[in-house]
């Protein structure tokens, strides 16, 4: 696993919070330790550190969450929204332009894997349909073109470079011209590594940017590099317009932090990271994918899912219709939609005075709501907006369509009319009393999830 300890800390955090019997300003104190102790100890900057933490205290209480959200499930979520955030989950990538030459150029200290990235860059767009060229410009490192000679052969990627010339800024301008001659869709420049306090090299790849206009500028950042991680990144982001990270050597290393901090370093992404020494160990980086792993809920989309949901609201034309008494049986099929998450339906019965809905409608909803579906589509519009209409005839003509019983679409069309009841009584003001509407004669609710 990447980063594994890493994510064996966050990991039991995450196991200590879902055993607390409730979370209050104690027990989180107790939790943003753990996280801070996590943080640092995969070398994240501790600025950084400090940053992340104060912001998950002051959100864990002082933000509002709906009724059905377990604050425990809501502190997990801020603290996945703010790793995300760390590794600069809210950015857009820059997608290559078709039909155009788009150029990459890849930056980065010595040692950090930038050429064998290169490889990995190469043949994971070939695999997607490229046309791909090579541009070898690192003048400095002895064997660096006879290196990627190596990777790229096998993937018959072309690779243009001058071994000989120690001027990169020629080698790129012929190297340009040459790949421009042979149209291809993505030329990859692979620049020599250099390191921040290298000025005369810093100089040169602000030439080169600002001679060959590339589409993006690429930081591979090495993950075993730990806080240096920081100060190098920061160095090429004020030299190049980094658009994008990838990060190298991420499988093996406990130190990986300090290069996933890299990210606030820059303002860029993370594009890749590699995982290993195949020429295909390259893999998309997903933030909310990375971070569910490494707390230990591959699922987190389903807590993040559960809590969208609650803070839904409910369709405004449909609450006038209801208040109106005009309910379609669309209505109610999105209504028992929302009732198998619990989400609106529960809500806007809040609004009305009825809350409190029997637990188990849920899983009737869930057990029925296909049988609904098919039932509906074999009626017409028609019949749909104006249940009342649907008799014998009807009834017969519907229940062949959707095979179903005649009992069945019955058991639909009393089921309307109750759910009609229910709306109606909410609705409805005490006689002589101010505050939320009465709630007498309430129909059997347990009834409406079934078929």
């Amino acid at each position: 696993m990447v980063m594994e300890k890493f994510g064996k800390a966050l990991d039991n955090m995450i196991r200590r919070i879902r055993k607390l019997p409730r979370i209050d300003k104690d027990a989180l104190k107790l939790v943003i330790q753990d996280l801070q102790r996590a943080l640092l100890s995969a070398d994240v900057n501790v600025e950084i550190t400090l940053a992340i933490t104060e912001d998950i205290r002051k959100r864990a209480f002082n933000e509002k969450i709906s009724e059905g959200i377990a604050r425990k499930d809501f502190i997990i979520k801020i603290i996945h929204d703010e790793l995300v955030k760390l590794l600069g989950g809210n950015q857009t990538l820059r997608k290559l332009k078709s039909n155009r030459l788009n150029i990459i150029l890849m930056v980065g200290i010595q040692g950090s894997g930038k050429t064998t990235t290169v490889g990995k860059l190469s043949s994971y767009y070939r695999s997607r349909g490229f046309k791909i060229g090579v541009l070898c410009v690192d003048t400095w490192r002895p064997g660096a073109y006879q290196q990627l000679e190596q990777l790229l052969t096998p993937l018959q990627v072309p690779l243009f470079g001058i071994p000989e010339e120690k001027n990169a800024l020629k080698i790129v301008k012929k190297g340009i011209r040459h790949f421009v001659q042979q149209k291809v869709d993505i030329i990859i420049v692979d620049t020599a590594g250099r390191h921040k306090e290298e000025k005369d090299l810093m100089t040169e790849v602000q030439k080169m940017e600002k001679l060959i206009k590339p589409d993006e500028v690429i930081l591979v950042i090495d993950g075993t590099l730990g806080q240096q991680a920081f100060n190098q990144a920061k160095a090429f982001s004020e030299s190049t317009h980094v658009g994008s990270i990838i990060v190298t050597k991420l499988d093996g290393s406990a130190k990986g932090g300090g290069a996933l901090s890299a990210v606030a370093a820059t303002g860029a992404p993370i594009k890749f990271i590699g995982v290993g020494e195949r020429i295909d160990a390259l893999e998309d980086f997903i933030p909310t994918k990375f971070v569910g792993n490494l707390l230990g809920i591959p699922d987190i989309d389903g807590i993040l899912q559960k809590i969208k949901d609650a803070e839904i609201e409910p369709d405004k034309d449909m609450m006038k219709r209801l208040m109106k008494g005009k309910f379609t049986l669309d209505d109610l099929y999105q209504q028992l939609q929302s009732l198998r998450k619990m989400g609106p339906f529960k809500k806007l019965l809040g609004m009305m005075g009825g809350q409190n809905i029997p637990d188990e409608m849920k899983d009737q909803a869930e057990g029925n709501l296909e049988n609904w579906k098919v039932v509906l589509t074999s009626m017409t519009q028609y019949e749909k907006e104006n249940p009342n209409v649907i008799k014998k005839s009807r009834i017969e003509r519907i229940a062949k369509g959707s095979g179903k019983s005649y009992t069945d679409i019955k058991g639909l069309l009393k089921q309307y009319d109750d759910m009609k009841k229910m709306i109606s009584q909410l609705t409805k003001p005490r006689r002589g009393k101010k505050g939320p509407p009465g709630m007498p004669g309430m129909p059997d609710l347990s009834k409406l999830g079934g078929m």
